[in-house]
């Protein structure tokens, strides 16, 4: 269970600081509620708003899925018959036709933004400042009284600059050039502002992730073992390595990676009979793997999550190993078939990930999502945390910026492998690019299925391991899935869909049509195809 501090002070922190997005839609300030400089008096209430900041990054969590894992090979809708027009826009992403006034994707950025500026006005407060020059987070120099040392300024600044890299990695890698917001802007600002390039985009997160790296705490695991959760020094490079990775620069990912795994104190778990299963235990969150997680607590306080009601079963069938939590159940996010027959069948990660039911005819499968399932008392209150970064990604990410086989990749791509699956990978097995680059992407989906990271891995894949094509696998997953897509109301061929791999929409999602219309001052472009 989580302890969070001053909770009631949150809700203050929030009416100050919150917007859902940056359009002139939100153009409502309400002169009554105390502004930035009122609230930052006192060493707590920094403390309190740091906390309001992590507090912020459990809203988007409840769409990222359907931006992320809907679109890779890993899961789908399980009702093709579906009328539903909610049902139809998961749907519409996963075949890349999502219009751009699709509500997701919609709250999706606007949460996410929402949490930015609560992070942007933590850091205004502290004097942080970025230098869009340089590429640097400064600090100015505050004149009078101020509550915090330099030490405990700087690490507050560090936390919400990993926070802000965190959100702007996300965003870029969705959409492409997004609004680069470094502090705090009035709605009339904001309407002034176009989107910025994805190049000036990532300049601004390697800034946050640099600042963070040398002001977050640097105490290994052994010092913070299960309190806190907050950012560190180890979470901030693995962040930063995968961001280098996505840009091609894998020299300078390898040094981050390295560092984690020689200094952190982070490693696997492999005691007990189903380690990778107490990875995810609701009684042992931040345990030894987990480098960063988003923290959520039950007991109807509003800080649960809902993906254990979302991805559930919307009907008692009782399938083998499946919770059914209390409340509406979504069945969404469902693996797919192509996702389950891919583990090797003794691959204890599969009976942890995918819970499977016999249907009628015998031999076809229902698919549910297992790695989110927990009985909850109340609906949409779960309180399993979401793992952003574990130690099992920064060891596969290091084979990753090695790229060849070698002794040290094919031990770290065994840690993770060995500890669900007896047989070991050989070096035989391993010996071609080719194969070695198959290992690593196969062991990154048996081991992130259902945390979002699969589709993303694609992406980036295409550039740091190219024989595993992102366009290829998708075409390759449309064929496997065909029969499922046939069966719509307006079925697709197979031809149709794996153009769609090749359409502009592919790689991005749209900029919320929202963005567009209601800004009457600057004219902000789509992307291609919408």
């Amino acid at each position: 269970m989580k302890n969070y501090n001053k909770i009631n002070k949150l809700f203050i922190l929030f009416s100050v600081f919150s917007l859902a997005s940056c359009s002139d839609s939100l153009d409502v300030e309400n002169v009554n509620t105390p502004t930035q400089s009122d609230f930052y008096k006192s060493t707590s209430d920094f403390t309190v708003g740091l906390n309001g900041c992590y507090s912020t990054l459990r809203a988007p969590i409840a769409y990222e899925w359907m931006l992320t894992e809907v679109r890779s090979d890993n899961t789908y809708l399980n009702n093709y018959g579906t009328t539903n027009p909610q049902n139809l826009q998961i749907i519409s992403n996963d075949v890349f036709e999502a219009p751009s006034f699709d509500l997701f994707i919609e709250q999706y950025w606007a949460t996410t933004y929402t949490s930015i500026r609560s992070i942007n006005g933590l850091e205004d407060a502290l004097g942080v400042t970025y230098n869009k020059s340089a590429g640097t987070i400064d600090y100015g120099t505050i004149s009078g009284t101020f509550p915090l040392s330099v030490s405990e300024r700087k690490r507050i600044a560090g936390e919400a600059s990993f926070m802000r890299a965190y959100h702007y990695f996300n965003l870029v890698r969705t959409y492409g050039g997004v609004f680069l917001l470094d502090k705090i802007v009035t709605p009339d600002e904001a309407l002034l502002l176009s989107r910025s390039s994805v190049a000036d985009i990532y300049k601004f997160i390697i800034a946050d992730l640099k600042n963070a790296k040398d002001n977050c705490t640097t105490a290994k695991y052994a010092a913070t073992a299960g309190t806190g959760g907050a950012a560190t020094k180890w979470a901030a490079e693995a962040l930063l390595a995968k961001v280098y990775l996505t840009l091609g620069q894998k020299s300078d990912a390898l040094p981050l990676l390295t560092d984690v795994i020689s200094g952190s104190g982070h490693s696997l778990l492999t005691a007990g009979t189903t380690p990778y299963a107490d990875v995810f235990s609701s009684t042992n969150e931040l345990n030894a793997e987990i480098l960063f997680a988003i923290r959520f607590k039950s007991g109807s306080l509003g800080y649960g999550k809902s993906l254990s009601n979302l991805f559930s079963s919307t009907t008692d069938q009782k399938i083998s190993g499946l919770v059914y939590p209390t409340g509406t159940r979504g069945g969404y996010n469902n693996p797919t078939p192509e996702l389950y027959t891919s583990y090797a069948s003794t691959d204890t990660r599969r009976a942890f990930n995918i819970k499977t039911k016999t249907a009628t005819p015998a031999t076809s499968q229902l698919f549910w999502s297992g790695k989110h399932n927990i009985a909850v008392a109340s609906q949409n209150d779960s309180e399993l945390d979401w793992p952003v970064l574990r130690y099992s990604d920064v060891l596969l990410m290091y084979c990753e910026a090695v790229g060849v086989y070698n002794a040290t990749t094919l031990g770290y791509l065994n840690q993770v492998h060995t500890r669900s699956i007896t047989t070991a990978i050989t070096a035989a097995n391993v010996s071609t690019q080719a194969n070695f680059e198959k290992a690593v992407a196969n062991e990154r989906r048996w081991e992130f299925a259902m945390e979002d990271q699969r589709w993303f891995d694609l992406l980036r894949f295409t550039t740091t391991m190219p024989t595993v094509n992102a366009k290829a696998v998708m075409k390759n997953h449309f064929l496997l899935m065909s029969t499922y897509y046939t069966q719509f109301n307006n079925p697709y061929t197979t031809a149709q869909l794996q153009a769609k791999v090749d359409d502009p929409k592919f790689e991005l999602s749209p900029i919320p049509n929202v963005e567009i219309v209601t800004n009457t001052k600057n004219a902000i472009t789509q992307n291609p195809g919408y």
